[in-house]
């Protein structure tokens, strides 16, 4: 039998990507003209995956890209630490770069050692201490000035950047970044899944980020081109589905990139040589179970009242979420009560508002089945 076409994990950059031609020459397009862009939508939807595409291409007319991944940061230092880290992690391999590097970024020292596939684990130290925020201050000017140094362009991504809003100082920390960001010659991506969080950093007026970006959002795959690239993937892999089951697929999923690609890769494992209606209904049983952990994860965070108002909204979307016939139907308590557990869930994004329809509904159309059939 043939590999597996389909990806549960990260998708190679060399790997068949469904669409996004637009998306990716629109983002090559912005980096080489040094432009700043934030890039956000529900997770899962293939930023990641699609940024490091751009930074692929980038490389190829030589481009210095660094990925710097925010997620789960807790303090500035650790920002700090992370952005000279993705410095020292794209330079290592080049000694005339990674002595520049060591040279301009005098906050953090790297620590080289082998890692568990062969290659080479790059980490920090901190080289001297003091306040946070110097750190970081020391940290971007480093920054700027081995950008300028470097004689080459340069991209820099930055992943789930909303986190910067959780730290302590948050404000000030954006300041700082504000501030030298604007000065450095080169494109920064602000990559980002809570969306709501996100582009309040970048489009609240207080706030030091405020329009310094390009907002650009990463929508569902269109439907006409998912289908035609599960029906290929199959087809290169030498198994068939005809276009009918693999349009079930989409709308199982709801066009969603990652769900798409995970339940075509258990019905590819399910099916022997041709897709069947049976094979697609056992499929997706097995796609919710497979994420019922992380569901379950989601509600032990979420208070009783919150966890009520996600319950209703998997089972009838609404724009009237205040009248009081949907809020007894579905148990909600107070119109106080469903104005927080709104404004939690949205900056979870757990929920959205459809701003054509009005209608509430959940960002996640798995999670939403699961919720509706448990």
């Amino acid at each position: 039998m043939k590999k597996n076409p389909f990806f549960i994990k990260e998708i190679p950059v060399d790997a068949p990507f469904c669409d996004r031609e637009k998306e990716l020459a629109d983002l090559i397009s912005y980096a080489k003209a040094n432009s700043n862009v934030v890039l956000y939508s529900p997770r899962r939807y293939g930023k990641t995956c699609l940024t490091k595409r751009v930074q692929h291409s980038l490389k190829t007319i030589g481009t210095l890209t660094a990925y710097c991944d925010l997620f789960g940061v807790t303090s500035v230092e650790e920002i700090a630490r992370r952005i000279a880290k993705s410095i020292y992690t794209v330079t290592h391999k080049s000694q005339g770069m990674f002595n520049k590097a060591i040279s301009f970024i005098t906050s953090f020292r790297p620590v080289l050692s082998p890692s568990p596939d062969g290659g080479i684990s790059v980490s920090v130290q901190t080289a001297f201490k003091t306040d946070g925020l110097r750190v970081l201050e020391d940290t971007m000017d480093s920054l700027e000035r081995f950008i300028h140094d470097v004689g080459v362009p340069v991209h820099i991504a930055f992943d789930e950047f909303q986190e910067i809003a959780e730290v302590n100082d948050s404000i000030a920390i954006e300041g700082i970044l504000r501030h030298y960001i604007q000065k450095i010659q080169c494109s920064f991506f602000f990559i980002g899944s809570r969306r709501r969080v996100l582009l309040e950093i970048f489009n609240d007026r207080a706030r030091p980020f405020f329009q310094s970006a390009l907002n650009y959002e990463l929508k569902t795959l269109p439907e006409k081109d998912l289908i035609l690239f599960i029906k290929s993937q199959f087809e290169k892999a030498g198994k068939l589905i005809t276009r009918e089951n693999a349009s079930k697929i989409c709308k199982l999923v709801s066009n969603h990139p990652y769900y798409a690609q995970k339940f075509c890769f258990f019905l590819y494992e399910e099916t022997s040589k041709k897709v069947t209606s049976d094979d697609i209904v056992e499929t997706n049983a097995i796609l919710i179970k497979s994420e019922r952990v992380v569901f379950e994860s989601i509600l032990q965070g979420l208070a009783t009242k919150q966890i009520a108002m996600l319950s209703a909204l998997a089972k009838e979307p609404t724009a009237k979420i205040y009248s009081a016939s949907y809020m007894a139907q579905h148990g909600l308590g107070s119109t106080g009560g469903i104005q927080q557990s709104i404004k939690t869930l949205s900056k979870q994004d757990l929920i959205e508002k459809d701003n054509k329809t009005g209608v509430w509904s959940l960002v996640d159309p798995v999670f939403r089945t699961w919720l509706d059939s448990s």
